[in-house]
């Protein structure tokens, strides 16, 4: 038992690698132990873009959460990923809590101004995230993961892709608004592209 649980975690790994290595991505030890269940963490059935890739861990057997609440948790970030290959604004902005804000005392209309200059600079725009659920309370309506990952896109006029963002350990806080709406996050600093490194990862 213990020898298929080890194979299975290592084939995890070496496709974790694949996922975000060859993006040149840093994937911190604790994403890179992840395994997957049926209805957890796959993302092939949603029409999105090969340049997408989702891995989530299952959440730790002592947290309290339904398999489908954790599809729901997924499924948001599925959204904003549609929205973002589509650079649907409007879309992605109903995302976010009316109460979103970020340790730069950024609110919801800083993330809009984000996310349209992004979208005005860039084409064929998508993302890379390997999670995992590290916080969730059912009573208050909230869930907390762990990411790390990047965005990547073509600048305009150009046909190279590049790393717009990079992230290392973010925790993306969600709240319970009849669906799930991005509340805040907090995090390490983050590489984008064109600037010099920032205090946190504003994007999500």
């Amino acid at each position: 038992m213990k020898t298929t649980l080890r194979l299975l975690l290592n084939g995890y790994k070496i496709m974790l690698k694949k996922v975000l290595v060859m993006s040149q991505v840093t994937i911190p030890a604790i994403a890179l132990v992840l395994y997957m269940q049926s209805g957890f963490a796959t993302s092939e059935d949603m029409q999105l873009s090969g340049e997408f890739s989702m891995v989530m861990a299952p959440p730790v057997a002592s947290m309290q959460i339904d398999e489908s609440e954790v599809q729901n948790i997924m499924d948001f970030f599925h959204q904003a990923e549609r929205a973002i290959e589509s650079e649907n604004i409007d879309t992605l902005m109903t995302l976010y809590s009316d109460k979103y804000t970020n340790l730069r005392n950024g609110n919801k209309e800083f993330a809009e101004e984000l996310w349209n200059k992004i979208f005005a600079g860039f084409d064929n725009i998508s993302s890379r995230h390997a999670m995992k659920l590290i916080a969730y309370d059912e009573t208050a309506g909230q869930a907390i993961t762990e990411c790390s990952g990047l965005l990547t896109g073509t600048p305009k006029g150009e046909s190279r892709r590049v790393t717009i963002d990079r992230w290392d350990d973010q925790r993306h806080i969600l709240i319970k608004e009849g669906d799930w709406k991005l509340f805040g996050n907090a995090g390490e600093s983050a590489r984008r592209y064109g600037l010099e490194e920032g205090k946190l990862h504003p994007l999500f």
